[in-house]
């Protein structure tokens, strides 16, 4: 025997648990990032699963330990073969820039004068060596601090391991529960909407690892063609700083400029400021073709944004909520519109999807 809940019961207990819930997400905020991380992770990995369960005899809990071994193979080899050349690079740029700063100091020993006073640069320089010897002293003084920072990240590392997994297990659990919240009236609708978000989302996170591989190998290809000094690493650089939308070329390509100004090319025989605006050309020339033919041609027309748009969402995003804003902004402001629309059409009276 049960007993029908009256409507301001309902009403009630709604309230309540939506408080509730409000009361948990504040209280674990600090898990937020770490979540979206392994959700994101997971909604990457999953079409993978799901092909390797089509496959007769593979069902999908072995498809997500076959897709969820081989991530973190990768994760693990590709530091092992790719930080010793990262490593000889960044001691080859370490190298240049300590040869620049030894002429430099040569130079900077010979007294300037300016309006009869004699001017010694080097004393300058000696202050600088100064400053950054007390500051390697105060780094290895707070070594333990270091130690205990190192550790949390790799804890939260561990956590965002774990937590993809089970998001890769139980995703089919996850729509089924999202959509049985809905009317039963309205479900299909809700599946429907659902396969939008998820068609955005997942041509968009996709398409923009797509878009950092191709950059990143441009970049350092580029760079090791005219000789920038660290070009390699200065174009693995750009290829991570392209996850934020034209404000990380920008940043990236202004990185190698003023490399390239103050250090020169390795073996072309022009001017500093020569080879800067030649580096300049060049990371130009990157991001007009990702902006001109490689992003659309990766993202198609799933997003049907303005770029003007997406650049303001960016920036806002990366002043509020920092680099993971940045990130997940583009996704949520489709998100936003697939949503606005469908709720536009259904108080109007419309069909959402016309078309069908």
């Amino acid at each position: 025997m049960t007993t029908e809940w009256s409507r301001t019961t309902r009403y009630l207990i709604l309230i309540a648990a939506l408080g509730a819930l409000l009361w948990i997400a504040i209280a674990a905020r600090i898990l937020l990032a770490p979540l979206l991380l392994s959700g994101l992770l997971a909604f990457i990995l999953n079409p993978l699963v799901e092909r390797l369960a089509r496959i007769r005899w593979i069902k999908r809990g072995l498809a997500v330990g076959i897709v969820y071994t081989l991530f973190l193979v990768i994760l693990a080899g590709v530091p092992i073969v790719a930080v010793p050349y990262l490593v000889r690079q960044v001691l080859g740029f370490t190298d240049t820039l300590t040869g620049m700063l030894g002429q430099a100091a040569i130079v900077l020993e010979r007294p300037f004068n300016v309006a009869g006073i004699a001017i010694y640069p080097g004393d300058w320089l000696g202050n600088v060596d100064q400053v950054i010897g007390e500051s390697l002293a105060s780094v290895a003084g707070n070594a333990l601090s270091i130690l205990a920072v190192v550790t949390e990240n790799l804890v939260w590392v561990l956590v965002i391991l774990v937590t993809t997994y089970y998001f890769l297990k139980d995703s089919g659990d996850l729509v089924n529960w999202l959509t049985d919240l809905a009317p039963k009236g309205a479900r299909r609708e809700w599946q429907r909407l659902l396969l939008d978000i998820n068609r955005v989302w997942g041509a968009f996170l996709r398409g923009q690892l797509m878009l950092m591989g191709l950059v990143g190998a441009l970049a350092a290809a580029g760079g090791a063609a005219i000789g920038l000094p660290g070009g390699v690493l200065l174009g693995v650089l750009a290829g991570f700083l392209d996850v934020i939308p034209s404000l990380g070329p920008t940043v990236a390509g202004a990185i190698a400029v003023l490399v390239a100004l103050f250090l020169g090319s390795t073996y072309l025989s022009l001017p500093n400021l020569w080879f800067a605006v030649l580096v300049l050309g060049m990371y130009f020339l990157i991001q007009q073709v990702e902006n001109i033919w490689l992003r659309p041609q990766v993202l198609s027309h799933s997003l049907r944004m303005h770029p003007g748009v997406v650049f303001v969402g960016v920036i806002g995003a990366l002043a509020l909520q920092g680099i993971l804003g940045a990130l997940l902004i583009v996704p949520l402001m489709a998100t936003l519109g697939i949503l606005g629309s469908y709720i536009r059409c259904k108080l109007l009276g419309r069909d959402p999807w016309p078309s069908e």
